[in-house]
């Protein structure tokens, strides 16, 4: 019962390319998409519940781990490729929609299903790229548009590069440690081991986004469709930190000091560069994305602080991804792919006020306002960093929170005081208005919702 999440994910991505080339129409092959996983949703529950007491930790097979860690990734990026499927549904005016787009989302998911459950350098990679060949194509699906051809050949570009450091850095430490399985690593203080390990770690950070590695992620995002930008900045973010964790975390030489300092490092750096780069943007669509920085520094404070528990992160990492997710299908249901300046939000709760609450509850997520998954995230990641001893990052921290006030309540500011009164550009209310209730209740009700869930039932490493 295990295996059943993935073999249906395998199962769903071989229908898909038939769907491609049928002649159903495009609302229907999306339906039958959130069918599908749905079902590969439930599915994981099922392969739960199937172990005895809801241990999975230590089931291992070959290069493959079976545990909670790849159980909670599953639920987590399920729902993401759902509030995807649910944002595209009604996008009458999606002119680069193409059948193939399910098929290409089919692969991506089936790729990084399979990377959760990798326990070895060169099967990640290979997972890995089966997902960023599906994402490559998804990003250059709107030929029409110039931006979105560039950003796909600049992403392939950059993220080849940094698979080739990654496959040196994977080649250095197999000669120093004699094999490439998490467990078994053991990195040392010595000269060769350090350029293996910043090597291979080199690529994780490309993919995150983090300071230093984050040129490319401003004009991939922004060149890439709304909604495709959406899928990016949520689905991506989430697996490149997973890849990230259990890189650093699933072996005895985790709590080198020299790994904490880079961590801890990147942190302050990416906090505060992201934040002036939203602080001076306009648009709406560049802060987003230009916070997502500063959230993968907030993320940097727990895997720095030398806290032995992971769960700050994990539980910042998928609340952020699933927000994310939410703020981008809702502009994407309101103003479709067009450039979106903070005046454009401009009385947008005066004919939609519904989207307008959502956006809200969503922005004051971000900031983390008490009773939002943003406020529990923060708490999570600056109380492990006390306890690991590290007031500094704590204070960096909430300097970076009270910073990020500004940009985030401009939007709100925009919504509810803007004297236009803004119209919707697309023709999908149905599933805008969905999203927006379900963007409210995981927001506001997470205390009691979905995550307790996953924890309670042993899904979400503590």
């Amino acid at each position: 019962m295990m295996f059943l999440p993935y073999i249906l994910a395998l199962v769903f991505a071989i229908v898909n390319i038939f769907l491609c080339v049928s002649k159903i129409t495009k609302k229907t092959g999306i339906l039958w998409n959130i069918v599908f996983w749905l079902i590969v949703l439930g599915a994981f529950f099922v392969a739960h519940s199937s172990f005895a007491n809801g241990d999975l930790m230590g089931f291992a097979v070959g290069f493959i781990v079976f545990d909670e860690f790849s159980f909670c990734f599953g639920v987590v990026l399920s729902v993401l490729i759902l509030i995807f499927l649910t944002s595209s549904f009604y996008n009458d005016d999606l002119v680069y929609y193409k059948h193939e787009m399910l098929t290409l989302v089919s692969l991506v998911g089936l790729g990084l299903l399979l990377m959760s459950l990798s326990a070895e350098l060169i099967f990640t990679l290979i997972c890995l790229e089966i997902a960023s060949i599906g994402l490559y194509a998804m990003i250059a699906l709107n030929s029409t548009e110039y931006k979105s051809i560039e950003s796909a050949f600049k992403y392939f570009l950059l993220s080849s590069l940094m698979s080739a450091f990654y496959l040196l850095g994977s080649a250095i430490i197999f000669g120093v440690s004699g094999t490439t399985r998490y467990a078994l690593i053991d990195i040392q203080t010595d000269f060769l081991s350090l350029v293996g390990m910043i090597l291979v770690l080199s690529m994780m950070f490309f993919k995150i986004g983090i300071f230093g590695f984050y040129r490319w992620s401003l004009d991939v995002y922004y060149g890439s469709s709304m909604n495709i930008t959406g899928f990016f900045a949520s689905v991506f973010k989430l697996a490149s930190f997973t890849i990230l964790i259990k890189f650093c975390f699933a072996y005895p030489s985790a709590n080198l000091p020299i790994l904490q300092g880079i961590f801890a490092f990147l942190a302050v750096l990416s906090m505060f560069a992201g934040n002036l780069l939203s602080i001076k943007e306009n648009d709406v669509k560049k802060i987003l994305i230009a916070a997502s920085i500063v959230h993968s520094g907030y993320i940097f404070i727990n895997l720095s602080a030398g806290e032995p528990s992971l769960y700050p992160a994990l539980y910042y990492l998928c609340t952020y991804a699933i927000v994310t997710a939410f703020a981008f299908g809702i502009l994407n249901g309101i103003f479709g792919d067009r450039e979106i300046r903070i005046a454009d939000l401009s009385g947008l709760y005066k004919n939609h006020p519904l989207e307008a609450f959502a956006l809200t509850i969503i922005c004051l997520s971000f900031v983390g306002f008490p009773y939002t998954v943003g406020f529990m995230g923060k708490l999570f990641v600056f109380s492990s960093a006390v306890e690991g001893g590290r007031i500094d990052l704590l204070i960096f921290g909430v300097i970076n929170t009270i910073l990020s006030v500004y940009y985030y309540l401009r939007i709100i500011i925009s919504i509810y005081f803007g004297s236009d009164e803004v119209q919707l550009t697309c023709g999908r209310f149905k599933s805008l208005g969905l999203l927006s209730l379900l963007a409210v209740f995981f927001v506001i009700l997470e205390g009691s919702g979905i995550f307790s869930i996953i924890t309670a039932l042993g899904l979400l490493p503590r």
